[in-house]
C-alpha cells in the first residue's frame, strides 16, 4: 500500500526546505500547494525539495513537480531536489528535468549548490 504523502517546511535563511515523505502523486497535489501557499515560501528565493524521508515520486507526481517549478519560475524562484531514490533520479534524467532543476545525493550538496 502507498504511504499518502506528507510534506513539512523548514527554512534556512532564503532557502524553504519541503520535507517529502510518502508518494508523490496527483492526489499529493492540494498538500504540495498548500505548502507553496506558506508566507515563508513565498518569500523564499530558493526552493529544496528533500526526499530523504523514504519518499517515491509516480509518473503523476513527476508532472506535479513539474507544475511547481512552473508557479516558480514565474516568481523567479529556484528549485532543487535532494536523496532522490536512483530510480528516481533516472527518471529525471530521462524525462529532461535535470537540465531544469539540480538533483543532488544530500541535502548538503543541494544547499551548496543555490
Amino acid at each position: 500500500m502507498r504511504a499518502n504523502s506528507q510534506i513539512s517546511v523548514r527554512h534556512d535563511g532564503k532557502i524553504a526546505i519541503f520535507d517529502i515523505t510518502g508518494y508523490l502523486t496527483d492526489a499529493s497535489e492540494p498538500i504540495l500547494s498548500d505548502a507553496y501557499a506558506d508566507v515563508g515560501v513565498q518569500t523564499a528565493e530558493k526552493i529544496l525539495l528533500n526526499f530523504e524521508r523514504r519518499s517515491f515520486i509516480t509518473s503523476s507526481g513527476f508532472g506535479e513537480i513539474i507544475r511547481l517549478l512552473w508557479k516558480m519560475r514565474e516568481k523567479g524562484q529556484v528549485l532543487r531536489v535532494a536523496h532522490p531514490s536512483t530510480q528516481v533520479r533516472n527518471i529525471f534524467n530521462t524525462i529532461g528535468l535535470t537540465q531544469s532543476i539540480g538533483v543532488f545525493e544530500s541535502e548538503e550538496e543541494a544547499l551548496e549548490d543555490f
